[in-house]
C-alpha cells in the first residue's frame, strides 16, 4: 500500500474506534455503574476475561496496551470487590493466572444485557438493510484482523 492508502486506512481505523465510543461505549457505561468506582479499564479487564476465561498478567497488559504494574493495581482493586481471582501458574511458578469470579461472570452478564438492550435503542431508527451490511462489514473487519499477524 502506498502512504496515501495507509493514511486513510489509519484515519478509518482511529475514527471508527472513536465513533465507537461515542456512539456507543459512552451510553453502555452510563447504564450500567452496578459497582460505584469501577472504571473503564476494570470494565476493560472483566471484558477480556469474560471472553478469554483465563490470562496471565503479562497477556492482559499487552491487550490492554498498560504497564504491568498499573494492571496489577487495578487487578487487586477487582479482587477485593470479588470480581476476578487469582491463582498460581502449575507451569510457572513465577507467574499468575486470573480469571473471573461468580460474581464477576455475573457483571458481565448484567453488563452485556444492559449493552445490548442499549444498542436495540440506538440502532432503533436504523434502515436494516444498512443495519445488515454494517454487521457483515464489522465482521469481515474483525475476521481480517485476526488473521494479521503481529511480529
Amino acid at each position: 500500500m502506498n502512504y496515501e492508502d495507509l493514511r486513510e486506512l489509519h484515519d478509518l481505523i482511529f475514527g471508527a474506534m472513536g465513533l465507537f465510543h461515542e456512539k456507543f461505549l459512552r451510553q453502555f457505561r452510563k447504564r450500567n455503574q452496578r459497582y460505584l468506582g469501577l472504571k473503564k479499564n476494570h470494565t476493560r479487564i472483566i471484558a477480556f476475561l469474560y471472553q478469554h476465561q483465563v490470562l496471565t498478567a503479562t497477556e492482559m497488559a499487552k491487550m490492554l496496551d498498560m504497564e504491568k504494574g498499573s494492571l496489577t493495581t487495578l487487578i487487586v482493586q477487582l479482587e477485593e470487590l470479588g470480581l476476578v481471582m487469582r491463582c498460581d501458574d502449575l507451569n510457572d511458578r513465577r507467574k499468575f493466572l486470573i480469571s473471573l469470579t461468580d460474581a464477576g461472570k455475573a457483571e458481565m452478564e448484567t453488563t452485556l444485557s444492559s449493552s445490548t438492550r442499549c444498542m436495540s435503542e440506538i440502532l432503533s431508527d436504523a434502515d436494516p438493510d444498512e443495519l445488515q451490511k454494517f454487521v457483515a462489514g464489522l465482521r469481515y473487519a474483525v475476521e481480517f484482523m485476526e488473521k494479521i499477524q503481529v511480529k
